[in-house]
């Protein structure tokens, strides 16, 4: 795999790692600690070392500085020592999620993942420009941008319903007077709605599986906002399964490309990675030798 196809491959294998902490906004009974430990390393490795997505952004004047800044907090906010949204308890070796911020997770991911995935988009234009794109790289960017698409979807949606749900919830118990309990979870489902249209209008995907959930969504979002009437026949309820089921249709097809793709091209990435460590420790080793080499003595 040439080189910028193997940057390509390192920017997505980061890029998962933002997208994978949207799992922490689904309630879920446990979450896998060891597979935690795995995104907080990589999150804080791939900012921290001399990576593709490090070497990247310091050469891109303030517009990388920031993006760099970002990630640094992002890491410290949601995987740091003083992390509140999601918490390692070392003492059960569990992982404490405060669901009351899934917004700031929500908030926090979708921008970045979206600027890593422009990065991602130039080096394949490059590729394309300079005749070295490779299958193995391609057909990554396109599963990738799928099951994003996916999980990002997933996430949101099942925010969506909740805060809905949850907006009712304190209308009926305020005999439908807005306060600022109403106007809180009002805003909240706004960011939501935002957060929405943001990952639709950045998509490149268009394939039937994709736009049969997309319309789900949309359908949705404006039975809530009154925009639409309920289906005849149908509650909010049926509306939300709905979507739901078009969603999990999508996660289904687009994990399974995501899983062929990704697997073959992080090996190949691996593989060129111990290719380039051995070549440098046989130049040092090379270069070391020469210089203990014995000098011909003046006679």
């Amino acid at each position: 795999m040439q080189q910028i196809n193997c940057v390509i491959v390192s920017l997505i294998n980061y890029n998962s790692l933002i997208r994978d902490t949207l799992e922490y906004t689904l309630k879920r009974d446990s979450y896998n600690v060891q597979y935690y430990d795995y995104k907080k390393q990589g999150i804080y490795n791939g900012i921290n070392l001399n990576t593709p997505l490090k070497n990247f952004l310091e050469k891109n004047g303030e517009k990388g500085e920031s993006l760099l800044k970002r990630l640094h907090e992002f890491a410290d906010e949601f995987y740091g020592d003083n992390a509140t949204a999601i918490k390692k308890d070392l003492a059960t070796n569990t992982i404490r999620v405060d669901h009351a911020q899934n917004i700031s997770i929500l908030k926090a991911v979708v921008p970045l993942h979206e600027e890593i995935t422009a990065i991602v988009r130039i080096h394949e234009k490059w590729a394309e420009e300079h005749k070295v794109s490779e299958k193995i790289a391609t057909d990554l960017i396109a599963a990738d941008e799928r099951f994003y698409r996916a999980v990002a979807l997933s996430c949101i949606n099942e925010e969506l319903v909740n805060q809905f749900q949850e907006f009712n919830k304190v209308m009926q118990e305020s005999k439908g007077v807005a306060g600022p309990a109403s106007n809180f979870v009002q805003q909240e489902l706004n960011t939501a709605v935002g957060l929405y249209n943001v990952v639709k209008q950045q998509a490149t995907c268009k394939d039937e599986v994709y736009t049969n959930a997309l319309d789900e969504i949309t359908k949705m979002v404006e039975m809530m906002s009154g925009k639409r009437d309920l289906p005849k026949g149908k509650t909010f309820r049926d509306v939300f399964n709905d979507s739901k089921l078009y969603l999990a249709a999508f996660i289904e097809d687009a994990e399974k490309s995501w899983r062929t793709t990704f697997e073959p091209a992080m090996n190949e990435l691996v593989a060129e990675e111990k290719k380039l460590k051995e070549a440098q420790e046989a130049a040092k080793k090379e270069a070391g030798s020469k210089e203990e080499a014995p000098k011909a003595e003046n006679k």
